[in-house]
């Protein structure tokens, strides 16, 4: 009787898929407004986002209307607008020179006109506000989106399409004049969404997929991909794949050894989590609940913990777009990460 018990409780225990409750704390939950693409300053004391005004009718991710650049204490205290750029061009997609050997470290983002054919461009900000400036891209390099710095702080890596091409590539550009420097992948190859640049500057992470004949480039079909830094026009980079399953926005540990990434391959409900896998191999692990519908996960510079964006609110109440207003969160790495390593 008792090792039927006993069976029973086994088999239950191995069954059973309990509800995760992964702790984490808000950085900003402001109503009405969406806080996306969040970086961490290279002193991990600051996390840099871009905020739209659900009032604006923004929604998602939407690039159609309005972002400016803000920043929130990782210790915790009110989130300040750090930068507005003129003319109604947005600020998305920021990314923080996070080698803080660099002086004057620099923020790289994407800007956006809201109107005319010029509508993406490359821009840079000092880490203090100052001198936004737009980098010139030759046509070569498309309209540039997600750029990510090689840790030098001389150069990015852009996604772009060119109209002649049937998906977006990547480009190594020289950040003080836009020139190219490496065409890093070809869109016969791989169409690329989001990169991250390893820290020690050899590999990138891609949000990627495999190019089909007769369709176009959908970032809900990504994975993620690993390849060497270097000239897909001449050398064998060693494309593949991390894992098979759905995947978005990449983002190297500071020793460059795990992944974080957005998936839902693990929610009923469509929405969103963070999970972290070894990049060599190994198992995805989910670090956020499905109900958070998390996006663009981030690490800290020591590898303990990571920011991301979440959704909250009730449309029916009036103050967010209809699929949820968002907000700024940190939560600490799960330890089976943390003892598999992810600090230099």
């Amino acid at each position: 009787m008792h090792r039927r018990i006993i069976f029973c409780l086994l088999s239950l225990l191995l069954t059973a898929t309990p509800a995760l409750a992964r702790p984490s704390r808000r950085l900003t939950h402001q109503p009405g407004a969406l806080d996306y693409w969040p970086r961490f300053s290279p002193d991990g004391l600051t996390v840099l986002f871009s905020r739209c005004e659900v009032s604006t009718d923004c929604h998602g991710a939407s690039t159609t209307q309005y972002w400016t650049l803000w920043t929130v204490p990782l210790a915790g205290g009110r989130a300040q607008q750090f930068l507005a750029l003129e003319d109604g061009v947005s600020a998305t997609r920021p990314d923080w020179l996070r080698n803080p050997n660099v002086t004057n470290g620099q923020i790289a983002f994407t800007g956006i006109n809201q109107s005319g054919t010029d509508r993406l461009g490359l821009w840079i900000v000092n880490a203090d506000g100052t001198n936004p400036a737009k980098i010139p891209l030759p046509d070569s390099v498309g309209p540039p989106s997600y750029p990510s710095w090689f840790p030098d702080g001389a150069s990015v890596a852009v996604t772009g399409t060119v109209p002649s091409d049937t998906g977006p590539h990547l480009t190594q550009v020289a950040i003080s004049s836009g020139d190219p420097i490496l065409t890093l992948s070809l869109p016969t190859v791989i169409w690329t969404g989001q990169p991250d640049v390893s820290h020690d500057g050899t590999m990138l992470a891609i949000a990627a997929q495999a190019p089909i004949a007769g369709q176009s480039y959908d970032d809900q079909h990504n994975q993620i991909w690993i390849e060497q830094v270097g000239d897909a026009l001449t050398q064998d980079l060693h494309l593949h794949q991390l894992d098979a399953l759905n995947a978005r926005t990449p983002d190297w540990s500071p020793n460059d050894r795990v992944l974080i990434f957005e998936s839902n391959r693990a929610c009923v409900n469509g929405n969103y989590a963070i999970f972290m896998e070894i990049a060599t191999s190994g198992k995805a692990i989910q670090a956020t609940d499905c109900s958070l519908n998390a996006n663009h996960g981030v690490w800290s510079p020591d590898g303990r913990r990571f920011a991301f964006s979440y959704m909250f609110g009730n449309h029916n109440k009036g103050a967010c777009a209809p699929d949820g207003c968002r907000g700024i969160a940190i939560a600490p790495v799960p330890q089976k990460i943390l003892r598999l390593g992810t600090a230099n």
